[in-house]
């Protein structure tokens, strides 16, 4: 983006979570950077590349959905009332066996729904399965062409998921042996690991500005402790994040018990590997200790509140860790758990779900607070903290415009809680990001939308074709596990 210098006039400004007014101002945004924010004076002619009239606008920061999914993209209205265990089955049916235009298609399907709700920035956690090199890159090259910040959180296990067919649960033998036989959650030798995650890092890390990798353990119980050293030793040499599922199941919890003869968290500090690279999407069966653990070495803590609701996995327990000082970030978790990947209606769940348990009001989650976990905390999240989540100089240009003319900002009283609240992503007309325009009057610039959408019912019923081997595995496991 160098050369491109964007000038936001006259918009209400939402400098970021903290803020508590909206003055009307102007950003001017140079390269891929604010560098003024306030009233910026006339600039010499011909040294703007585009003007936008911000009037009846509220300018505010990009959200950060700091875990997803894309390949569960085509799945929302899927596994209600379904357990865990059949929920997982379920989504191997669905993202299983993908050619590279199909992981394309599911990306582009993920970014037009957070382009169009405020979203600019992500860490999808992919793939569900063992993956290839050429799985990764194309599902790289489909993020890179939607213009969205992108981490690639490159998901792996070399153990077992011997959480997802509990012990003494009886399923058919036929479905064990295809369960077994599909290769679909065959470990991932640490030798094709060692390979595959340097190449990808050295090939695709910083392309663009905005695309970034990560090593990803599914869940650390699922890995080895070689495989978990390595992860730390890559993103130590390369400054690179930490991503994984940490305890979003009671059974995870017991597992890792057995495992260790203590918890996930105490074994990876154990280890020596603990630190604020680590960030542990859902984070809900941890007890005091665990807390104070994180709070001291500053591991985030992301959390997915709707999809924990809705697959009845649990509730973190976000007051107090907020008060032991533990960074929050925020997701949406992917469509098959949650059903759409719009992070107001996270903001507002995140805010909500402790109120009726917590008589002392000063303990509850405020719009702020979930304001701050979508923004500033995913920047934590993405190793970006201090450069993104904020509409201040030098920040990175990522910023979202607001229709005020919708009915649930009129009149404007708190943006802040109105965004939390109120908004749902309907006004959101404008999103820049690295000081590019991906969404222009409700149009999405980088590809054609409409196009892609069109092609998803074609995709989903050639994998149901594909796959049926696996939908009716999956259907037997729903019938077998309560």
């Amino acid at each position: 983006m160098t050369g491109t210098t964007l000038l936001i006039r006259g918009a209400r400004i939402l400098a970021g979570a903290a803020a508590q007014d909206t003055p009307s101002g102007d950003i001017l945004i140079r390269g891929n950077t604010i560098v003024a924010v306030g009233e910026v004076p006339p600039q010499p002619p011909g040294s703007v590349t585009r003007e936008i009239d911000g009037r009846g606008l509220l300018a505010a920061p990009g959200l950060i959905n700091a875990h997803m999914h894309s390949q569960s993209g085509t799945m929302s209205g899927f596994a209600d009332g379904l357990s865990h265990p059949a929920f997982m089955w379920l989504t191997q049916a669905h993202t299983s066996r993908r050619t590279p235009d199909e992981i394309r298609l599911a990306v582009l399907l993920c970014a037009a729904q957070m382009l169009t709700t405020g979203t600019t920035a992500l860490i999808d956690h992919f793939p569900g399965q063992r993956f290839s090199t050429a799985d990764m890159d194309a599902v790289l090259a489909a993020w890179e062409e939607t213009g969205l910040r992108t981490t690639l959180a490159m998901r792996f296990f070399d153990g077992v998921f011997s959480d997802i067919i509990p012990a003494g649960i009886e399923v058919p033998a036929s479905v064990t042996t295809l369960v077994s036989g599909s290769g679909l959650l065959a470990p991932h030798p640490l030798a094709e690991l060692r390979e595959q995650m340097p190449d990808l890092v050295t090939r695709w890390h910083g392309r663009a500005g905005r695309i970034g990798l990560c090593p990803a353990p599914s869940n650390p119980d699922r890995c080895s402790d070689e495989a978990l050293l390595f992860c730390a030793e890559l993103a130590e040499r390369h400054d690179l994040p930490i991503h994984t599922h940490l305890l979003e199941t009671k059974a995870q919890a017991r597992i890792a018990r057995e495992r260790y003869g203590e918890s996930t968290l105490a074994h990876l500090e154990r280890l020596g590997i603990l630190s604020d690279r680590w960030s542990c999407a859902h984070a809900i069966w941890l007890d005091e200790t665990d807390i104070a653990l994180m709070a001291q070495r500053q591991a985030i803590a992301v959390h997915n509140p709707e999809s924990n609701a809705r697959i009845g996995t649990g509730r973190m327990r976000t007051p107090e860790m907020l008060a032991a000082g533990v960074p929050i970030a925020l997701g949406t978790d992917g469509s098959g758990a949650n059903d759409n990947l719009v992070m107001q209606e996270a903001m507002r769940a995140a805010a909500l779900l402790h109120r009726s348990d917590l008589p002392d009001r000063r303990r509850w989650v405020t719009a702020r607070d979930a304001l701050r976990m979508a923004t500033v905390e995913g920047a934590r999240a993405l190793r970006l903290a201090g450069r993104l989540g904020e509409i201040a100089p030098g920040q990175l240009a990522d910023i979202v415009l607001y229709r005020l003319d919708a009915p649930w900002w009129r009149p404007l009283n708190d943006a802040a809680s109105q965004l939390v609240f109120a908004e749902t992503g309907a006004a959101v007309t404008t999103a820049i990001v690295d000081g590019r325009i991906v969404l222009d009057q409700g149009r999405i610039t980088t590809f054609d939308a409409p196009a892609v959408l069109g092609e998803i019912e074609a995709m989903e019923a050639s994998l149901r074709r594909r796959n049926a081997d696996l939908f009716a595995a999956a259907d037997a496991i729903a019938r077998a596990v309560p």
